[in-house]
């Protein structure tokens, strides 16, 4: 059972505590004693402060509360002389405590702009000031955050962060626990320590031998010093900590400190008071890491030479954890900017305070800004060289802002600013057009260029929103178009975008039933050889029958075939489908030719794709040339052109043909052609569609079969629904024809039959 608790830091055994409480006795009062004193004093220049109040109703409130935590701190200084014992003190720190809750209570009932600092400080004074025991740390920063948290969020109108506010108290509360409870067992063991120290001294007449052991097990490093500061003894974790693994032996304190000057300062504080408890300072152990310590030291006297004990308490780790709690409250810890709560705390206010009720009053705005290709930097460039573009980021926001701008790092790739003071949404341009201007700058590391492309979305307030959620989706939905559309640019929200990111969640919501709870299945529309009538392929579509007895289509779920996750997951599905029925089909003996399916940009930015692929096909024995991938002009724009290249030309290596899908829609055509391993270009329906009647469809199919002749590429025409098309795509040398005039797309089962009868397809 340890002497401590795990809760509170303190002594289980009361009398021990007791014994603690009573030795520290005349350092707590003279801490009291001050406390009192600069309560009194600060308080009373606040209270000119407070005359700022004057003519509003709150002077009337401010200045009595002022006046009344002034009279109870000097109260306490006047009652301190006659507390001789700890619990006497601790009941006048109560008093103190009580007092000046209540009277700041009242006082941050003004909202006023220093209360939100008041509301946190106050009990963290509480924590870490006041002389008192756990529970009068606690206890007392409890209530004064619940009495602070009443005065502040009582008056109307009510505060729509009170919930929000009350549990990041909590969390301040919890923090400050953990903090105070680690504070008082450091104390404790330091105390447990010392009084072993003296132990062992008192014992050192009658057993040299156990008092060297003891001095030696002691867990806490011992020094036992010289006044000229020459080392005379320490202890195993001494020698651990500041001698071991060193070339030069520890024989001077001044190979340990830091700060030399530290050392005269706390000899000086021996010679008056005979007794120092943690003194805090910096040393220097054997292996060169500097460590922050406490230092208690006492007086002794060894072989008639006066001497000095000193025990070392490390606390570095206790220190970084409350410089990092610190850090993560406030900013971002890589970029030094504002960090997601502060920033929406910060638009919180600005669309609740008083100006945001105005109705003249300036518009604010919300800007999402996200890097594009942010992964390609750290995969391609390193983690280190991403951090830098962050950074990178960060800085240049700061310099395309205006003074009072608010600029923060949401997390990952994304950052924030508040913009507010815009007198109407022309102001908003310029600003957008100088952030885009910076961010888009060129950009180095260690040499190497690195693109910085930004995608933002912007909503305003009011227009888009009336509160930060409200904003903060928007502009996020506007980030989301922007993106979509090209990226590199800036998106202002409006009610159109919502419907369409509401749409494309549907689908994509729709889209994660079907894989969850559905079984989606290819459906097979045959590709008709037009010389022969004959079918020399299928292309595979998406079909998903449900338990209604519905079929769930491509286009009801469109959104999802390009996403990163589920697209990949669909086609997945898909392949598996594809390779058992051809498996099925080769087995049964049936001449299917090849089966064709789509691939998204979402598959093709997947490195592993082709040997996937290649390998399914492997291990369900079939041959790469029974497979056509049919892509869109698409997939070949932006920056992962020629990796998509590279992967397309593996799949063609390996005996898999490549199909240009909706030819002619798309941009920069002839270049892909020439560019990329196509095999077969698909004229798009839309141009095959009114082909015998609009002679501008006419002239372009017969451009794309000329085209297609002159490459040496085959031809499909998509959408073929009469004969006078037929007849006109094969007097034009198209090779092959799909659409509801042959089959519209049916199930496996149904190709098995089709293929049984292939004479229905021949041409009288």
């Amino acid at each position: 059972m340890t002497i401590l608790s795990p809760f509170t830091g303190e002594f289980r055994d009361p009398d021990r505590e007791s014994a603690f409480q009573a030795e520290r006795l005349p350092e707590t009062r003279r801490h009291a004693r001050t406390l009192f004193a600069l309560s009194a004093l600060l308080n009373a220049i606040f209270l000119i402060s407070d005359w700022r109040f004057a003519g509003t109703p709150h002077f009337w409130v401010a200045i009595p509360a002022r006046l009344a935590v002034v009279a109870g701190s000097l109260l306490c200084l006047a009652l301190w002389r006659y507390t001789r014992s700890f619990s006497a003190l601790e009941r006048l720190c109560f008093l103190w405590q009580g007092i000046t809750a209540i009277g700041v209570a009242l006082l941050v009932s003004s909202r006023s702009d220093i209360a939100l600092f008041v509301l946190v400080m106050l009990p963290l004074v509480f924590y870490l000031v006041v002389p008192t025991s756990f529970r009068g740390n606690a206890g007392g920063g409890l209530a004064c955050a619940a009495a602070m948290l009443t005065g502040y969020l009582a008056p109307a109108p009510h505060s729509q962060t009170a919930i929000g506010m009350v549990l990041a108290m909590l969390i301040l509360h919890c923090g400050m626990w953990m903090a105070i409870t680690r504070h008082n067992r450091l104390q404790r063991q330091e105390w447990t320590a010392g009084r072993l120290a003296q132990a062992a001294q008192a014992a050192l007449a009658n057993s040299l031998d156990a008092l060297e052991r003891m001095f030696m097990a002691v867990p806490i490093p011992l020094l036992v010093t010289r006044h000229d500061g020459s080392i005379l003894r320490l202890n195993q974790a001494a020698q651990d900590a500041f001698a071991a693994g060193s070339d030069i032996p520890l024989a001077h304190v001044e190979q340990t400190y830091v700060d030399l000057p530290i050392r005269n300062l706390l000899f000086g504080m021996l010679q008056r008071e005979e007794r120092v408890d943690n003194f805090e300072c910096r040393l220097r152990r054997a292996d060169g890491q500097i460590r922050d310590t406490l230092l208690s030291s006492r007086p002794i006297v060894v072989d008639d030479t006066p001497c000095i004990v000193t025990s070392v308490v490390d606390i570095t780790e206790r220190k970084e954890a409350e410089q990092h709690l610190e850090r993560l409250a406030m900013t971002d810890a890589l970029t030094g900017l504002a960090n997601r709560a502060h920033f929406m705390a910060a638009v919180t206010q600005a669309t609740s305070g008083p100006a945001s009720r105005l109705v003249d009053s300036a518009q604010s705005a919300i800007l999402l800004i996200d890097l594009d290709e942010f992964k390609r930097v750290n995969d391609t460039a390193g983690h280190d060289a991403g951090d830098a573009l962050l950074c990178a980021v960060a800085d240049r926001l700061r310099l395309a802002l205006r003074p009072g701008d608010l600029v923060a790092r949401m997390g990952g790739d994304e950052f924030a600013v508040l913009l507010t003071r815009l007198r109407d949404i022309d102001a908003l341009m310029p600003i957008l057009a100088r952030i885009t201007d910076h961010l888009h700058a060129p950009l180095s590391y260690r040499g190497r260029p690195i693109e910085a492309r930004v995608s933002i979305g912007v909503a305003l307030f009011p227009d888009h929103g009336g509160d930060v959620t409200a904003l903060v989706k928007h502009a996020d939905i506007a980030l989301y178009h922007a993106k979509n559309s090209g990226r590199g640019r800036a998106t202002l929200f409006e009610p159109a975008l919502l419907a369409n990111w509401e749409r494309e969640a549907t689908m994509l919501d729709r889209a994660r039933h079907i894989l969850a709870q559905e079984r989606p299945c290819p459906w097979y529309q045959p590709k008709i050889d037009l010389a022969t009538g004959a079918p020399v392929g299928f292309e595979a579509l998406f079909r998903c029958p449900t338990t209604a007895g519905a079929v769930i289509m491509p286009a009801d779920i469109a959104a999802a075939f390009e996403h990163p996750e589920l697209g990949p997951a669909i086609t997945a599905q898909m392949i598996d489908g594809i390779l058992a029925d051809c498996r099925r089909w080769r087995d049964a003996g049936l001449p299917f030719g090849h089966v064709a399916f789509n691939v998204s940009g979402a598959d093709l930015n997947d490195d592993d794709f082709a040997d996937r692929l290649l390998r399914r096909l492997a291990d369900a024995d079939l041959p790469p040339s029974i497979i056509e991938l049919e892509v869109t002009e698409s997939v070949f724009l932006g920056r992962n052109a020629d990796r998509v290249g590279r992967l397309l030309q593996r799949l063609s290596d390996a005996g898999v043909a490549i199909a240009l899908d909706d030819f002619g829609t798309g941009y920069a055509s002839l270049s892909h052609l020439k560019q990329f391993p196509i095999d077969v270009i698909k004229i798009d329906q839309r141009f095959v569609r009114d082909l015998e009647t609009d002679p501008d469809d006419a002239a372009i199919v017969r451009t794309v079969l000329n085209l297609a002749y002159s490459l040496g590429i085959r031809t499909v025409a998509e959408g073929v629904e009469n004969q006078q098309q037929v007849d006109y795509l094969r007097a034009g040398g198209c090779h092959m024809g799909q659409g509801y005039h042959f089959s519209a797309a049916i199930r496996a089962a149904d190709v098995e039959a089709m293929l049984g009868r292939q004479d229905q397809f021949r041409q009288s």
